[in-house]
């Protein structure tokens, strides 16, 4: 009788396990829809935030943020939080795809039916952080949304851009991307955007960029918009220094000038100024890049 029992123990230890790992497998996308749903069902924000186990940044906001008094009350109070990790969960790497993803954490905020407030890249102190999410409920109220579309629908991207993001095949030859672009009727439309971004895609892109910031950190949030634009100037700081042409280089940056924070301008452009046509700045201010 005992052995019967030790047998019957152990076969719904088995079973408790299986339907444990299988239960853990189909848990990240059947989270995000049930948080989507609870977002709707008690009226609150959506806080979504994508990391990566290895992310020193992202451990730090686990250790020091988000554990915070002040975070945790505004978290519980008006938002519905959804964590996703980006190399081990489908989800995660879609919304990465869907937003064009590159630093981490990336942390995107939305309201009830999925558009998005704005999206912040990187470590947050504590005063940080609560100022961002304070700032997407007060944009929230005033209907202050991204021009970003609310499902994530596959066949909308090229298929080097999914396999970049879903395969982690990023090295995308640039006559592949430029093709897909110049096929485009419009480089300032979402799929354009992120792919420009998510590529991190240069040369003669540059320039129209550099000419529509405005408008494109308007319409899909300024932290994605300013590290591409902080990639553009590295590139653009090379070829002035090989003219040894300080001034202009300098106009560049005045006209970017406005997209940053004061603490924000004097960091990045004394690493685009230092040891101008003498040596080369490779500092990366940015957080950990995938």
């Amino acid at each position: 009788m005992r052995l019967i029992f030790k047998i019957a123990s152990a076969f719904l230890l088995l079973a408790g396990t299986s339907f444990a790992l299988t239960a853990q497998e189909k848990s990240a996308d059947d989270s995000w829809e049930l948080a989507k749903k609870q977002a709707v069902a008690e009226q609150k924000l959506i806080l979504v935030d994508l990391y990566f186990t290895g992310c020193a940044p992202c451990a730090q906001m686990d250790k020091e943020v988000f554990p915070d008094p002040k975070v945790a009350s505004l978290l519980e109070t008006d938002f519905i939080t959804f964590k996703s990790d980006i190399l081990k969960e489908e989800i995660g790497k879609k919304l990465s795809m869907k937003y064009g993803v590159t630093g981490f954490p990336t942390f995107l905020l939305m309201n009830s039916d999925g558009k998005i407030i704005d999206i912040s890249i990187g470590f947050h102190s504590v005063e940080q952080f609560v100022a961002l999410l304070q700032k997407s409920k007060e944009d929230a109220q005033k209907g202050l949304l991204k021009k970003y579309s609310t499902q994530i629908q596959e066949e909308d991207y090229p298929e080097f851009y999914r396999q970049a993001y879903l395969d982690n095949k990023r090295n995308v030859q640039f006559d592949v991307i430029d093709t897909y672009l110049k096929s485009q009727p419009s480089l300032l439309s979402e799929v354009p955007f992120v792919i420009i971004t998510g590529l991190r895609v240069g040369r003669e892109y540059d320039d129209f960029f550099l000419k529509n910031v405005i408008a494109l950190s308007k319409d899909y949030g300024k932290s994605s918009v300013n590290i591409h634009v902080f990639n553009i100037l590295q590139r653009k700081r090379k070829d002035y220094e090989k003219k040894n042409d300080l001034a202009s280089f300098k106009k560049i940056l005045e006209d970017v000038k406005e997209l940053y924070t004061a603490d924000e301008w004097i960091k990045y452009e004394g690493i685009l100024l230092k040891d101008f046509g003498v040596t080369k700045a490779s500092t990366n201010p940015y957080t950990l890049q995938k």
